[in-house]
């Protein structure tokens, strides 16, 4: 089968295997193909390109597409879900099939704001990586749900600052809300859970937290920030130190024996993002059984994306 380049285009006539195989988009009395599917026919033997009436070798074709540096990770995506029997379509920088698919390579920096853009535009979506030796990883990208039924704390406490966290007496604090951690009979507060609860007119202190957490905190306003909007929408909020993260997040938790056991780790991310810094982040995220949620400030409010690493 003859596929007929000239000004930069791709045409072939309408063959029933193609038209099938969802191969192409007529135009008029012709099909026209992407470069990448080209390049699939032609590695598969099933097309001959000519141009200038000669027939072009594959090392002449990729010298032609390679002109676009991106060309080669989105054909590397689009041959591994096609002969994975997924018959995707490219359209700009989309695969579209099953699912949508954005690939690119490892070599890029993008930011967590411009994968949220594409999730607004497009839905949940699947990021398609390809690292320097061609593998390709893909993570399912989505916006989550987070909404958690954290009982409500209706009691006033005291606490006594020391050092860098607030120290009180208030078991219950800890047993039944699950703020701060209990150690030998009383209760040490990082100063963000401390702050939180001052402000909420729960603890009663001496200090301006305030003022104290602005000179010990690093990032403060941004970390304190997501922390306040995370509580204020239901969820236990704990440290995620351990884990490379800000947070570790649970939106239902009814024991402190479940506090080993978060649903998500949240870290707030500022400017672009080394697409090897998001592959660490999630796989640890999943090798500890949490989803890895990745926040940044909007012009009116925190936005969350989650990226999970699946199989497709």
């Amino acid at each position: 089968m003859e596929v007929i380049f000239e000004r930069g285009r791709y045409l072939a006539e309408p063959h029933q295997m193609l038209r099938r195989r969802k191969f192409g988009v007529v135009v008029g009395e012709k099909l026209e193909l992407h470069p990448v599917e080209v390049g699939y026919l032609l590695i598969k033997d099933l097309v001959k390109i000519k141009k200038n009436g000669s027939y072009l070798s594959f090392e002449d074709f990729l010298s032609e597409v390679s002109k676009d540096e991106d060309f080669l990770p989105f054909f590397f995506v689009y041959v591994d879900l096609r002969d994975r029997g997924k018959r995707v379509k490219p359209e700009g920088r989309f695969l579209y099939g099953d699912r949508i698919y954005l690939p690119i390579s490892e070599r890029k920096e993008i930011s967590i704001p411009e994968l949220y853009q594409i999730y607004e535009e497009k839905g949940e979506y699947i990021l398609a990586v390809v690292d320097e030796e061609s593998e390709i990883t893909y993570y399912k990208v989505f916006e989550p749900e987070l909404k958690g039924g954290a009982e409500t704390v209706k009691m006033r406490i005291k606490g006594i600052f020391a050092g860098d966290r607030v120290v009180t007496e208030s078991r219950e604090l800890f047993e039944r809300f699950f703020y701060g951690s209990e150690k030998d009979g009383f209760v040490a507060l990082s100063i963000l859970e401390a702050l939180y609860l001052y402000e909420k007119g729960i603890l009663e202190i001496e200090e301006d937290l305030r003022k104290v957490a602005e000179k010990i905190e690093r990032d403060f306003r941004e970390r304190y920030e997501l922390y306040t909007d995370l509580k204020d929408r239901g969820m236990v909020v704990k440290t995620g130190f351990k884990f490379g993260s800000d947070f570790r997040v649970y939106d239902e938790i009814t024991d402190v024996s479940q506090l080993p056991h978060s649903k998500y780790l949240v870290s707030n991310t500022k400017g672009k993002l080394e697409l090897p810094e998001i592959s660490r982040a999630v796989r640890l995220a999943n090798s500890v059984r949490k989803k890895m949620i990745f926040s940044f400030k909007s012009e009116r409010n925190i936005k969350y994306l989650v990226l999970d690493r699946v199989k497709v």
